[in-house]
């Protein structure tokens, strides 16, 4: 995540600033990006967005994630971005002790196509016009961020308890 920091030392950050040189660890990383946007006002709605685009391509069967040119290039105010990752900062270097590679059967594809689903449902909880209704499942994209970047498989499993019992919330709430 200090990468990351370093990254938005300019006056403008992109997506594809961030992202340069992450190879396979692209979707956790973007999803983790995604989870720190999402505190961001108004941001947040197309970052609820490209959770659903990017878990479409988990369903898929994409090795790497893709973004449109336009988002990748789309400038973010940087102020707010690292603020936004001082925040989160903190925080992951607190669970880096609890997160490490485990539970490698959810390298298997099927867990990536499942990964995916979750991901799509929870991009569009994201984007509901329900106050607050976005926190618990952002903190889901970022749960599963954290357990893609580091292949985490419980952690990944975590995150999707979470989304289906934050999925019953929400429809409980609605209807």
């Amino acid at each position: 995540m200090q990468y990351l920091i370093d990254r938005t030392e300019d006056k403008e950050v992109t997506l594809s600033s961030l992202t340069q040189r992450l190879g396979d660890r692209t979707f956790g990383i973007l999803l983790l990006l995604m989870a720190v946007f999402n505190l961001i006002p108004i941001i947040s709605i197309l970052s609820g967005m490209l959770v659903a685009i990017l878990g479409l391509q988990l369903v898929i069967g994409f090795q790497e994630a893709k973004l449109p040119n336009f988002v990748l290039t789309k400038s973010l105010p940087a102020k707010q971005v690292r603020a936004a990752l001082h925040v989160f900062l903190p925080k992951i270097k607190s669970l880096e002790r609890y997160i490490k590679p485990r539970w490698q059967f959810t390298e298997a594809a099927i867990f990536d196509r499942i990964n995916g689903v979750i991901l799509i449902v929870v991009g569009l909880m994201i984007l509901l016009p329900i106050p607050l209704a976005n926190v618990i499942p952002a903190f889901v994209v970022f749960m599963m961020g954290l357990g893609l970047l580091e292949r985490d498989g419980l952690l990944q499993m975590l995150a999707l308890g979470l989304s289906f019992i934050t999925g019953l919330l929400i429809y409980l709430f609605v209807f």
